[in-house]
Order: structure tokens, then sequence, then C-alpha cells
């Protein structure tokens, strides 16, 4: 497959189980290579739903998309990956992000600390583990004395994924893991930024930069003749409401996007995520047309390719759709 051809399939852990297993079976078929199941808190459980579709499935890869160490300590992340390797025939990849203070601090009560911190300590005793060593650990968030994992993957080693949107946790990405699966809602010009950021790390840690994946799940709104561009448009300005409510992410969508952050505060004044709350519609009215385009796909089939054909130029090796848009690109 050329570098042109690579696709994943994204799809929402808020779905019914059957329809994730059948969209990533189906994905499968479409020459879709991995299968980025999110982890929503409060909906289903993403490991449970990728080792489902493992059993259904013979060539998809298949991530969580994400995971946070919050509700997962790193033993725990390590044995649901081992398990799902094994049950996969070697096919595991552990997606691994820090989900929002809103609910893993506000919801939950549980201290969110220093995320870049976390996100190091978790990865360095997640890859410890796998590799069949005796973890001894003291870190500011994690302290462990002689653990070790009492099953192996089928991987000599499990590629590790990020979800960073910060500097910080993308210069992390670029030093310590095999890849980075950029939010929903980026746009070309944040993509640039941040594979910048990236590789920059990878460069200072001596890392090559072939051995780094750049990946990006993209909110695709794909019309046909019953689905004109405005309804469209419509609809990515509604989903960006939601997406540019989330504070600090917001932020930075907007500003290395060459935008103003003003919108933020009437949008902010109508819905809010994470949990998601409040009048999406009204919120999306705050959301200008340019904004939409710029941080979504929207289009035909000819523009919607032309749009992804922009992303990997700006450095996305990766682009990651929903199943109905596989469908209409394959």
């Amino acid at each position: 497959m050329s570098e042109r051809d690579r696709i994943g399939l994204g799809i929402s852990n808020c779905r019914p189980s059957a329809d994730v297993v059948a969209g990533v079976v189906e994905a499968e078929t479409l020459g879709a290579e991995i299968a980025f199941v999110a982890e929503d808190v409060n909906c289903r459980d993403a490991f449970q739903l990728c080792g489902l579709s493992a059993r259904e499935t013979r060539l998809i890869r298949l991530s969580t998309g994400v995971v946070n160490p919050y509700t997962r300590n790193p033993t725990s992340l390590a044995m649901a990956v081992a398990t799902l390797d094994e049950v996969s025939g070697g096919r595991a990849q552990l997606g691994l992000g820090t989900s929002s203070p809103a609910l893993i601090h506000d919801q939950m009560g549980i201290e969110s600390g220093k995320p870049v911190t976390v996100m190091n300590e978790t990865t360095e005793i997640v890859r410890g583990l796998l590799a069949g060593e005796t973890v001894d650990f003291q870190g500011e968030r994690f302290v462990y004395q002689g653990a070790r994992l009492e099953v192996r993957p089928v991987q000599p080693r499990v590629p590790i994924f990020f979800a960073a949107m910060g500097p910080q946790m993308l210069r992390l990405a670029g030093a310590v893991a095999d890849g980075v699966l950029l939010n929903v809602g980026a746009s070309t010009e944040y993509v640039s930024w941040a594979v910048d950021q990236v590789y920059a790390a990878a460069d200072a840690s001596g890392r090559a930069r072939s051995d780094l994946t750049i990946a990006a799940w993209l909110a695709v709104y794909l019309s046909d003749r019953s689905d004109p561009y405005e309804q469209g448009l419509d609809k990515a300005r509604a989903w960006l409401a939601t997406m540019l409510s989330i504070p600090r992410q917001g932020e930075l969508l907007l500003e290395k996007s060459g935008f103003n952050t003003s919108i933020l505060v009437d949008i902010r004044a109508h819905v809010n995520a994470y949990p998601h709350g409040g009048d999406q519609q009204a919120a999306a009215r705050f959301v200008p047309p340019e904004v939409a385009e710029r941080l979504t796909v929207i289009g035909n089939e000819a523009r919607v390719r032309e749009r992804l054909d922009q992303y990997r130029a700006a450095g996305v090796q990766l682009p990651v759709v929903g199943i109905s848009t596989l469908r209409r690109l394959a």
C-alpha cells in the first residue's frame, strides 16, 4: 500500500457493540490498515470492543483511540493490551491520552496531577511490563516494586500512540511514543505545527522520524445529492461548537489555524464538553463557516479526496475517518 493509500477507521464506543464490530469488519474489507476504537468515558469499554472485533477479523490492526492512565493504571493497561495482542494474533496497539479534567477530576475525583509526567511514567512502566521485565519504578505519580506481567504479548513491541494536542505532550510523543493520533478538529495549519513539534523532539532524542507515525482523526462531512454542501456545513458547525467548547483545546485549534479565539466566549455560553451539555445548535451560530471549512472536511468525494491530500501534505501519514466515509472512498 502506498503512502497515499493509507487510511484508518475511527469509530465511537458510544455505538452499540455489534455496530462497532460490524464497522471494523467492513473497514478491513475496504482496506483500512487500523481501527481506532474511541473510549469516551461513560460509554462502552474500548478494549472489549477491540477484542470482540479481533475475533471477527484477520488483518486489520486494533487500537484504543484512546484510553487514559487514570481510570486504568499502568498494570491494568499492560494486562489489557497484552490480552488484546494475544486474542488478535499480534495486531494490538495502545492508544493513550489524558482525557479531560472535567471528567477525571471534577466528575470522578481522581487527581490528574501533571498530565505529561503521568503519560511519560505510564509509558515507561507499560513498556517494561510488556517486555517481561521486573519493574521497579519510583516516579512522581507511580511507585512500583517487583512488578512483573505473567503474560507476554505476541509482538516484540506493542506500538503506543499518544493523543497529543499541546506542545509539551507533542514533544513527549516525539521522544517516547511510536506515533501520535492528532485530535479531530485539527486544520492543516495546526497539523503542520504539531508535526514540527513531534519531529523536533524526535530529532533531539536521536530517534529516526521514520520510527514515528503521524495519524489524524478527521471529521468528514461527505455530501451527495440528498445531503448538499450546506447541510454538511451546518453539521460541522454544530459538532465543532462542542469540540471548541473544551478549555484549552478550543484555543489551540483556533490559534494554530490563524483564527481569533474571541468566538469561544459565545460558544461556551451555550454548550460545554466534557461532559456534554447545553444547546449545541445555539452554539453553532457562533462558529463561522470558514472555521468549519478549515477544521473539518466538507464536500463531495472529489473535494474530500483533495482535502485528504492536503492533510497528507501537511504531514499526516494515516488519515483516520468514519465508516461511512470509508465506504464512499473505497
